[in-house]
Formats: structure tokens, C-alpha cells, sequence
């Protein structure tokens, strides 16, 4: 019997910089993407889906395509980037808006739903696309909720998406509210988050264009990456029900260092 060839990180698109990690018996049956917010790194990123050590996942860690301007990037080799061609400043802070519109993230939610997910692990390695599952920090949350939406995946149910603080743009093209995506989404924020509010904006966004949404507000005021075993808790119970997995999760893949 031939035994399926796995991806490298040859087989998808360099401005991506993939760092792939594999289960730890080496046998995948899901895939899992992890977006890296901006300004950060899939080097950097890539520590967190190491340290999960979840079963049967290939973990596919992307780099934000899109190098920060000056100052804010460091200049030659550095790695840390943005998924939005169009950065913008937010008046109110004098910062970085996290907050895209969806035409200036349209090209990285190309290269994420159509070259990464159609065209390589679906059409040339042939997985499943509910065997497909999307992790987004901040802006990489954005392009994460955005993916399931784009057209090469308009008849296909991706696994799930997960968002940490992360919103679906304003001009993004929802389904109507007949035609939701079906994919399950888990949104994760902390109690000071623009959704935190069951009435936000944000929220009713996501809600009005996916038929299964999870909302889990932390005890935590910021939307800061999970730190310890209760923050990582309802992300796993998440996965837990949604990864194909011969064994299930682990006691102790939920263990952050």
C-alpha cells in the first residue's frame, strides 16, 4: 500500500514562509493552519501549536505576507508582517488599526483559501475540507474568519475556524441568511473586546454569516493570546468535538508553556 506523501514547505507559497509540525505519531488526519497576528511572525507563532502537541494534526504555521512599513519593520530579514496590503492608523490610539477592511486583506485571503487550502491540501494532497481547520490571532483572525467565505470555497465546509479577537471585516460579503456557512466557528475574547457585548457589531458580523457560532469570553480584560490550562480549556473542548482523531484529545494537550 502506498503511504500518502505529506506537505513540506515547498508545496505552498514562499511569501507564506510555512513552519510545519507534525503529531507525534507522525500520521495527520487533520490539518490545522495557525495566522499570526500583525506584526508578528510564523517563527514566532509557531511556538504556540508546538507546545499544544495536539494528535493527529498537522499544524501549518503561515507568515503574514505583507512586510510592515518603516519604522515599524526592522528592515532586511525581519520576518514579522501584516495580512493587509493597506495598513491604516487608528486616530483614536496613534496605532496600527488591527481592524481591516476586506479589500485590503483580499489578496492574503486568496493565497490562504484559494492556494493553500483549494489548490494544495484539497486538490493536490486531496484532504477532506472538514478535515481542514483555521486558527487566527488579531488580523490573522480577520483573514481566518474571512477564508470559508472566499469563492474557491463556496461549496466546501471547512473543519472550523477559530478567532482570537479577531473581527469579520465591514465590506466582507456575507451569505444570506438562508445560504449561512455551515463551518463552526469558536470566537474567543476577553471581557474589555469589542465582543464582548452579545449585542456587538462584531459579533451579530459573525453571526449573520455562519450558522454555528460559539462565543467564550474570558475572565481576562484583553485579547491577548491564552496563557495558561482555563484560557486554552474551551478552544480544546472545541477541537476536541471536531477533530477526526483516532484516539482523541489528551489529558495533557492542554498544557501551555
Amino acid at each position: 500500500m502506498t503511504t500518502k506523501r505529506l506537505p513540506t514547505s515547498s508545496d505552498f507559497p514562499s511569501s507564506l514562509k510555512p513552519i510545519l509540525h507534525l503529531p507525534p505519531n507522525n500520521t495527520p488526519t487533520n490539518i490545522i493552519l495557525f495566522l499570526p497576528g500583525l506584526g508578528d511572525s510564523a517563527t514566532n507563532f509557531s511556538s504556540f501549536p508546538r507546545a499544544m502537541n495536539l494528535p493527529d494534526a498537522l499544524t501549518i504555521t503561515l507568515n503574514p505576507p505583507f512586510p510592515l512599513p518603516f519604522p515599524l519593520g526592522s528592515g532586511p530579514g525581519d520576518e514579522s508582517g501584516s495580512w493587509s496590503e493597506d495598513l491604516h492608523i487608528d486616530t483614536a490610539t496613534g496605532t496600527l488599526d488591527p481592524d481591516p477592511d476586506s479589500s485590503s486583506i483580499s489578496r492574503a485571503v486568496q493565497m490562504v483559501a484559494h492556494d493553500v487550502i483549494h489548490d494544495t491540501l484539497i486538490t493536490k494532497f486531496t484532504y477532506r475540507p472538514d478535515h481542514i481547520h483555521v486558527f487566527g490571532f488579531g488580523q490573522g483572525g480577520s483573514v481566518a474568519l474571512s477564508v470559508p467565505l472566499h469563492s474557491s470555497l463556496h461549496s466546501q465546509s471547512l473543519g472550523s475556524i477559530t478567532a482570537i479577537g479577531g473581527a469579520l471585516p465591514l465590506s466582507a460579503s456575507t451569505p444570506n441568511t438562508k445560504n449561512k456557512n455551515r463551518a463552526p466557528i469558536l470566537l474567543l475574547s476577553g471581557s474589555r473586546s469589542a465582543l464582548a457585548s452579545p449585542d456587538s457589531s462584531p459579533l451579530k458580523r459573525v453571526k449573520a454569516a455562519y450558522e454555528f457560532v460559539t462565543y467564550h469570553q474570558w475572565k481576562k480584560s484583553d485579547d491577548s493570546m491564552p496563557k495558561n490550562r482555563d484560557e486554552v480549556l474551551p478552544m480544546m473542548q472545541f477541537w476536541a468535538q471536531r477533530l477526526k482523531s483516532r484516539r482523541g484529545v489528551p489529558a495533557d494537550a492542554v498544557e501551555i508553556s
